[in-house]
């Protein structure tokens, strides 16, 4: 097991630097030097740069199987990513949608865009994305990554809906949501409001899909997996 070493570690690390740089007492400084746009900037970059390691820590990782890789799981990432897509691109721009909880959208009686589906677009795009890969792979290493990811992403709308409540006030957040809910269309269905189909537009889902297309025919350059393997 011990060629698990690295992945472990790095793991580690990419959990306790995102702890870390959520936590108020570092957070709050860094968005007043840097702004909430410098900030997010940097977050960023650590996370990719983070990401690169776990990913490079998951390729050097010995292959144990779990599960067979049947068919029908390896098709998964197929249905799942372009519905990842479209939550993380329509998510872009729409107020309140980020993962920082520090703003919401301005008080109406509907939720706006992609936020009138799941507040949490962004999380659930995580889950898939994550959830899917771990299905279609069946090994231990993608396990530990994906499985990670999957509980990171599991325990965000959490997370952000206090923090949320707590920067953005009790009255704000209240309105908030009383008008969206943590389960897609959980709201809409409850007749708390109604599916913005307006406010999320063509122009985003097609440009989830663009990428979706152009990032399934470069896997194999820097995932070092043929897309038909999964």
């Amino acid at each position: 097991m011990t060629g698990f070493l690295p992945l472990v570690l790095v793991l580690a690390g990419f959990v306790a630097v995102h702890a870390v740089m959520s936590r108020t007492w570092l957070r709050d400084p860094l968005v007043a030097r840097l702004g909430r746009a410098g900030y997010g900037a940097a977050n960023g970059i650590v996370s990719l740069l983070l990401m690169i390691l776990v990913f490079w820590a998951l390729r050097e990782a010995p292959y144990v199987e779990l599960w067979p890789p049947l068919a029908a799981l390896r098709g998964a990432p197929f249905v799942a990513m372009p519905l990842a897509g479209i939550l993380l691109v329509a998510a872009i721009g729409t107020p309140g949608a980020g993962l920082s909880g520090d703003r919401l959208p301005t008080a109406g009686a509907m939720a706006p865009g992609i936020l009138s589906i799941t507040r949490h677009p962004l999380p659930w795009a995580l889950v898939l994305w994550a959830g899917s890969h771990m299905a279609a792979n069946g090994d231990l290493a993608a396990f530990l990554v994906f499985g990670a990811f999957l509980a990171f992403a599991a325990a965000g709308p959490v997370l952000i809906d206090r923090r949320r409540q707590r920067l953005c006030g009790e009255v704000a957040w209240t309105s908030f949501a009383a008008v969206t809910s943590t389960l897609p269309f959980a709201a809409a269905l409850a007749g708390r409001t109604a599916i913005d189909w307006r406010g999320i537009g063509w122009v985003r889902p097609a440009i989830a899909v663009l990428a979706w297309l152009a990032l399934m025919f470069a896997h194999p350059w820097f995932a070092g997996v043929p897309i038909v393997d999964f």
